[in-house]
């Protein structure tokens, strides 16, 4: 789990770094802009997906007739969504007054296009479980896309600069797709057995647009009642809580996604898995955020400079939603991968609707009381997984509570150090070295109670270390592929 994790350690970097220039070429205006015209292309984009990556990677055995199949799906569906899309860019900017919107808007409908071609590529390098081929895209990618964005900021293309970078990275990692993975991108379209993915899918479908809408439902509130600059403020900071949700999370969560399919069916097999993930998920992401939060306002003040500042208290809010979130996650991919998506879509609708609603009654309160809608929305997600779950785990209730207990302390140990530099250090510090101190005093305690605790990410850790240093020496060798179907298209190993 931490190899592929490693990767997004990268990215996350690369994310920061990015975010770090562009908030010195463009104004809280300019990227309030951007980021409304991406809450509407986030929330359709669902739509185009129709859970066929999901269902890709579940299915027991992944051939042409599946990919084409998938790939006819989800490129009807994305020219179903895209096209109104696109037609409506003008409605869209005159629904929030900002006229930029629409072109912004228009060039991002050309990833409803860019994307479908790479998914079954996308979900056959999972089942393989070859992370690292898809994180050095992921990084890759990333990069070369920050350098453009950067560029075109640099010279006066505002909020566009944004678009043409995304729609670069998506076009560059289906580029990268047809060259590693050929026979999963060029495969023949065709919609024998569509029936069957459907019937999966719908409600994932459903599930994901409202996902979707309630995590880009707060910026469309605040881009309506307070203005781009509102949005812009709300976003840089949601912004470094989605670098760390979406690229370290969400790395975790695919990897577990794959092991709890495969083994679904065992009961005992399944509780082991979940006993040990949700051991290494929280004592390895509440600490995490417990520093991000303790460190928000240095952070912010580094990263975009004071004029951003209003973007901390959102952060700090948002690091106790991604506690909440991460503590949940597992639930929610075993709901997936048991099939049981009009549960999934059930919950999604309670706890984003409710997201939604909070942000619209608290965005009069300021930006931080509009960003704690997403954590009562967390909360209840978390009481409505953990129900859903219990029907297929059998696991301890009260070896449970001491995980959750052991990862409150070791994440309060870990923050401990870099609070207490923000608030009783110098304050006349400069930011750099307040991160620099309080980051590096609170990793020294991160890794001295796991040590201590003896806990499993150590263990993670050694392999890691163990991992790398035979690497470095040429006697690392990756596990046999499966010989089924050139060693992929099966069932993984």
């Amino acid at each position: 789990m931490l190899i592929s994790v490693s990767g997004r350690y990268i990215l996350i970097a690369i994310g920061i770094l990015n975010a770090l220039i562009i908030a010195r070429l463009l104004t809280p205006a300019d990227f309030g802009r951007f980021s409304i015209a991406v809450s509407i292309i986030a929330i359709s984009s669902s739509l185009r997906e129709l859970g066929i990556s999901s269902y890709l990677i579940r299915i027991p055995q992944l051939d042409q007739a599946a990919l084409g199949r998938g790939f006819a799906v989800t490129m009807t569906a994305s020219l179903m969504v895209g096209l109104p899309i696109f037609l409506a860019r003008d409605f869209f900017a005159g629904f929030f007054g900002e006229p930029e919107i629409a072109p912004l808007v228009g060039l991002l409908c050309a990833n409803f296009l860019i994307i479908p071609p790479g998914m079954g590529a996308s979900a056959s390098l999972y089942r393989q479980m070859r992370f690292g081929a898809l994180n050095l895209m992921l990084i890759v990618t990333s990069v070369m896309a920050a350098v453009v964005a950067i560029a075109l900021a640099a010279t006066g293309h505002g909020p566009m600069s944004l678009a043409i970078g995304q729609v670069t990275q998506y076009a560059l990692q289906l580029l990268w797709f047809m060259v590693i993975e050929p026979r999963s991108v060029f495969v023949r379209p065709h919609f024998r057995g569509a029936r069957e993915m459907l019937r999966f899918g719908v409600p994932s479908t459903l599930s994901g647009v409202v996902n979707q809408g309630g995590m880009y439902a707060t910026s469309i509130v605040l881009g309506r009642l307070l203005g781009p600059a509102a949005v812009g403020f709300f976003e840089r900071g949601s912004g470094l809580f989605s670098i760390m949700n979406n690229d370290l999370v969400g790395a975790i969560a695919q990897v577990l996604f794959v092991g709890i399919a495969r083994v679904r069916e065992q009961r005992e097999a399944l509780a082991q898995l979940f006993r040990r993930s949700l051991r290494i998920l929280t004592a390895t992401i509440w600490p995490a955020y417990g520093v991000v939060a303790a460190l928000s306002a240095p952070l912010i003040e580094l990263m975009f400079g004071p004029q951003w500042r209003p973007a901390t208290e959102v952060l700090q809010v948002l690091c106790l939603a991604g506690m909440i979130s991460a503590g949940y996650i597992i639930y929610q991919r075993l709901v997936v991968a048991v099939g049981a998506m009009g549960r999934m879509l059930a919950i999604e609708s309670a706890g984003q609707g409710t997201r939604l609603l909070a942000a619209y009654l608290l965005a009069g309160f300021g930006l931080g009381a509009a960003a704690f809608g997403t954590v009562i929305s967390m909360a209840l997600l978390g009481v409505l997984y953990l129900l859903a779950a219990r029907a297929y785990l059998s696991a301890d209730r009260r070896v449970v509570v001491m995980i959750y207990l052991e990862s409150l302390l070791i994440t309060a140990l870990t923050a401990a150090p870099a609070a207490a530099v923000v608030a009783y250090g110098p304050q006349d510090l400069p930011p750099f070295f307040i991160l620099a101190i309080g980051g590096t005093l609170s990793l020294a305690a991160w890794l001295s109670t796991i040590l201590l605790l003896r806990h499993d990410v150590a263990d993670e850790l050694r392999d890691l270390l163990s991992a790398a240093i035979a690497w470095r020496r040429g006697t690392f060798t990756r596990p046999a592929p499966s010989a089924k179907n050139g060693g992929d298209q099966g069932d993984t190993p």
